[in-house]
């Protein structure tokens, strides 16, 4: 008889014992810098992140050890488990998934996956929706088709503040990082399905109160329709004010629209820098 585990990473915010109080399972991402490696939320917190960042301390990102990757496989199996539903970090900024498969395929564990084109709250609310769903006898493609849904009508957005910290993570060259700054270019940055999972620029403007009222205007046009079906998020780097400042605006414009302020996800914030204000928002289906 099949038996499935949910499985995914820390990409969703969460802990390894925050997802296992869900009934899901997961493995954390990797931080690291020239001294040390850490695993997400296990060995480091988002106070500590925003220290490295504030000492302009570099920072990369990797996907999990694949020792905890085959330990938890393996300990699942133990368990009875037959199935692997896995909603990882998404594949274009990962690669996480390939791991997992071929972690499960050494075990002769049976793997199912979905890519959500992005990470964070929507990697969380994708994974609880399809164990929701599995737990209520729905078959795993009806399960799929009700996520791909959720995922045509999301949209994850990043406003970075300090492009020297892009410039310094190799996204952008020093000068024109440098020549930014000066004119107070900010970038307007999409990760999504539309992107294949990857980050790309979608606009450059003047100051951050241009580049904010884009991304309104933006959001507009997809949830002016049905606004009580969509949940918001805004996420701050080490900035607590700017991101209140948004919700407010978010909640004039969307009083329907559920909306809430977190930290973003360090795997994220370690690429983007302190200041960095993310937007997503997605259709709630269940």
């Amino acid at each position: 008889m099949k038996k499935m585990a949910f499985v995914t990473d820390s990409g969703t915010g969460k802990s390894v014992e925050e997802m296992e109080a869900l009934g899901c399972y997961s493995v954390p991402l990797q931080l690291i810098t020239d001294q040390a490696s850490f695993k997400e939320f296990e060995d480091i917190s988002y106070e500590e992140v925003y220290k490295l960042l504030q000492k302009n301390q570099g920072i990369t990102t990797s996907l999990p050890v694949m020792a905890d990757i085959e330990a938890l496989f393996l300990s699942l199996k133990e368990k009875g488990y037959t199935d692997i539903f896995a909603i990882p970090i998404c594949t274009g900024l990962s690669g996480t998934t390939n791991a997992m498969y071929t972690a499960a395929a050494s075990l002769g564990l049976t793997f199912h996956h979905f890519d959500s084109g992005t990470t964070a709250v929507i990697q969380f609310y994708l994974l609880k929706l399809a164990k929701s769903l599995h737990d209520e006898g729905v078959e795993i493609e009806k399960i799929k088709e009700t996520l791909a849904e959720v995922v045509a009508h999301a949209n994850t957005i990043l406003i970075p503040d300090d492009l020297m910290h892009l410039a310094r993570g190799g996204r952008l060259s020093s000068t024109s990082a440098i020549i930014g700054n000066l004119i107070k270019i900010k970038p307007v940055l999409e990760v999504n399905l539309k992107t294949k999972g990857r980050i790309e620029v979608v606009q450059k403007l003047r100051t951050f109160k241009r580049a904010i009222q884009f991304v309104l205007d933006e959001m507009m046009k997809e949830i002016k329709e049905k606004p009580e079906q969509y949940h918001i998020v805004v996420a701050h780097v080490d900035d607590i004010k700017k991101g209140k400042d948004v919700v407010e605006m978010l909640k004039n414009l969307f009083p329907k629209s559920s909306i809430e302020l977190i930290d973003l996800v360090p795997t994220v914030s370690s690429h983007t820098g302190l200041g960095c204000i993310a937007l997503q928002y997605f259709k709630q289906i269940h």
